[in-house]
């Protein structure tokens, strides 16, 4: 059992690697590949070195590790080096394969030699180990990266791989064993793959591995070209029709010098990952019986054989530009070998003389690792629970979750649950996954937000319901106000209306008074002229009173006279009279006297009425007054009416306003009411919500 490491052929730059999984999906291998970090690094006990990943990888992270500074290093240091050179050559140089001779030269390589020879000796091997042992089929091995597949994930084809070495080993043995003047140098091979140097390590002959790849590199550093190099020839023998053994199906054109009808039992498949398809099935199908349809099978891993494989620059270019080059080589080799004129009717193939001088039973045997064990240590096979249990870690739980699409790089989703279990692989590169966790993150995210605006509205609610509760209170304390504004605004309105009513009754009132005070108006003013008719007539009378004392004086002058004249005229006549003379006299005394006094009462009456007209000029003047007092009034008081009728009436339409204010609150009240029921309910559903 093989539990040796092997050589590291590929390199990681992890500054360049962008985790983007297409080297995992071209590797056959998968496990090799670890993308549980933030890159996908490498694995070299589990790498067959096929090289798809470099050239998958469009970012340069991948690059392969050839010998090339060793052995630009040794040349230098004048060390004994000779190389064999693969017959890719020709399709990597643009034909100039000969000229790849005479540039080893000129950096001190010792002798060339072509390995399409050894290719020839090769299938001779093959040939006689298939007549010999006659085994049900035959697995060609000139493909080291196929070989490390079988010895490490199908060690049950190791029985079918043949026990043949390479066409690059058969060189070097052959250069041992016939070639003794180079016995004691190293061994260069310039290259097509780097999987070669684990070759060299696992047959203990090989000391560089010289891809053309860094040959070309070298040349452009320089500025050169290979044909400015001379042709050289190789130094063992030609080959002939193993120079198109580096094109897929030159191994069976090859044999088919030996049997025109090699067609027919050769299965000739290469490429990834059709060839590693058929490599994982073949031993199911032989168990069944199904298979080997053929007993030779020439299989590469490359598409284009060795003419594309990861050391050429041939990746990407098309198969006749390629190809064609090989062909070229290949004609003008065989003509080497084509005998002419009479020699056609002696003539033995010179080729197989030539190969029966430098081949021998068992020198060029090979023998391979079960290196199963290495891969075992490392990848668990997982049971299937384990499997669904990684896969509900992965969020697929229906039969749909599953959607082996490839993205992860891996040929299935178990295949990837496999890998996660290893610990070669992460959750987070599973693109359902990313999306599902993606959805999940959004749906935390929105769930956080809800969360948030839910506690928002919670906060909200609680303060909105704390303020319904204290609206409603002060809702209620106002409908209590409105209700006790509107009977006082009631009681207000029926005092309007009783002041309403007692204004009619004093405007009436006031209007009798009008009417009353202008009625003695009137008579004060029929006084006054009464007054003044009187102050007239008492005038006249006091001027008959004053004509009357005239009178009486003239009177009592007269019984004076009178008295006088009876004393003149004696007794008798005399003293009658003396009698009418005293009479006279009495009379116009008290006539006299009763005049003053009348002229004094018709003075003081004057000065009455004298007062009274003054007295009624005033009282004229105040009834003016009055009368134009009692208008201003009547005017206010119809004012204040119009004043009080308006109150009224918008005290009627406050009532009414009140009213409806009131049914409004009562309204709002149990609406508010009806709301903090409602809030509570929806603080109770955020909880609930929340919750979720």
């Amino acid at each position: 059992m093989g539990t040796e490491s092997l050589r590291p052929v590929i390199r990681v730059l992890e500054d360049k690697c962008v985790n983007c999984h297409r080297c995992i999906m071209v590797c056959p291998a998968k496990m090799c590949n670890n993308g549980s970090g933030n890159i996908v690094d490498h694995h070299s006990d589990l790498c067959i070195g096929c090289g798809e990943c470099i050239s998958a990888c469009t970012h340069g992270a991948r690059i392969g590790l050839d010998d090339f500074d060793s052995f630009m290093a040794d040349l230098q240091k004048g060390i004994g080096i000779i190389a064999i050179v693969a017959p890719a050559s020709a399709a990597s140089f643009e034909g100039k394969y000969l000229n790849v001779n005479g540039f080893l030269m000129s950096l001190g390589v010792k002798g060339v030699f072509d390995v399409s020879f050894g290719a020839e000796l090769t299938v001779k091997s093959y040939i006689a180990y298939m007549k010999k042992k006659k085994p049900r089929t035959v697995i060609a091995q000139p493909c080291p990266a196929l070989v490390t597949f079988i010895e490490m994930y199908r060690p049950e084809l190791i029985p079918w791989l043949a026990p043949a070495d390479s066409p690059m080993m058969h060189t070097m043995k052959m250069i041992k064993r016939y070639y003794p003047a180079y016995k004691d140098y190293k061994i260069a091979a310039i290259s097509p793959c780097y999987a070669k140097r684990r070759e060299f390590d696992a047959c203990g002959m090989g000391d560089y591995n010289v891809t053309f790849n860094s040959i070309q590199q070298y040349l452009d550093g320089k500025g050169d070209r290979i044909s400015n190099y001379p042709e050289k020839d190789y130094n063992n023998p030609s080959a002939e029709r193993a120079v198109l053994f580096s094109s897929p199906g030159g191994l069976m054109r090859t044999v088919g010098r030996y049997d025109s009808d090699v067609n027919a039992h050769t299965r000739k498949i290469e490429g990834s990952p059709e060839v590693y398809h058929y490599f994982a099935h073949l031993s199911a199908s032989i168990q069944k019986g199904n298979a080997p349809v053929y007993p030779l099978i020439d299989c590469l891993n490359c598409h284009m054989g060795c003419n594309g494989g990861a050391g050429t620059g041939n990746r990407g270019k098309h198969l006749d530009d390629i190809e064609c080059l090989v062909e070229r080589r290949a004609r003008e080799v065989r003509k080497r070998y084509q005998p002419k004129g009479l020699a056609k009717l002696f003539h033995k193939n010179r080729i197989e003389k030539i190969l029966d001088a430098h081949w021998e039973e068992n020198l060029y045997s090979r023998s391979y690792v079960d290196r199963s064990a290495i891969f075992k240590a490392r990848v668990v096979a997982p049971a299937q629970a384990d499997i669904d249990a990684m896969f509900v870690k992965m969020h697929k739980i229906e039969p749909g979750d599953i959607l082996n699409c490839g993205a992860c790089g891996y040929r299935s989703c178990e295949q990837m649950a496999v890998a996660i279990i290893n610990g070669l692989n992460k959750r987070e590169n599973c693109q359902y996954y990313k999306e599902f966790e993606k959805n999940l993150t959004n749906e935390q995210k929105m769930k956080d937000a809800v969360n948030t605006v839910l506690d928002h509205v919670l906060e909200e609610m609680n303060k909105s319901i704390e303020g319904i509760s204290s609206l409603s209170e002060e809702i209620s304390s106002a409908a209590e106000h409105v209700l006790s504004s509107s009977s006082t605004i009631e009681e207000m309105v029926k005092t309007i209306h009783s002041i309403d009513a007692t204004l009619d009754h004093n405007a009436a009132t006031v209007l009798k008074l009008n009417e009353t005070s202008a009625e003695g108006k009137k008579r004060i003013t029929k006084i006054g002229e009464l007054i003044v008719d009187v102050s007239s007539q008492a005038d006249a009378l006091i001027q008959s009173c004053l004509v009357i004392g005239d009178i009486a004086d003239q009177t009592s002058i007269l019984g004076m006279n009178a008295a006088i004249e009876a004393a003149h005229a004696g007794e008798a006549i005399g003293k009658g009279f003396a009698v009418v003379a005293g009479e006279i006299r009495k009379l116009a005394d008290n006539s006299g006297r009763q005049a003053k006094e009348i002229s004094g009462s018709l003075k003081n009456i004057k000065d009455l009425i004298d007062s009274s007209r003054e007295s009624s000029n005033d009282a004229q003047a105040q009834f003016d007054s009055i009368v134009s007092l009692i208008s201003a009034v009547k005017d206010e008081a119809a004012s204040i009416k119009e004043s009080m009728d308006a109150q009224s009436s918008g005290g009627n339409r406050v009532i009414s306003s009140l009213g409806e204010i009131n049914n409004l609150i009562v309204k709002i009240r149990d609406e508010s009411a009806g709301l903090r029921t409602s809030g509570e309910t929806i603080v109770r559903d955020v909880h609930s919500l929340k919750a979720i």
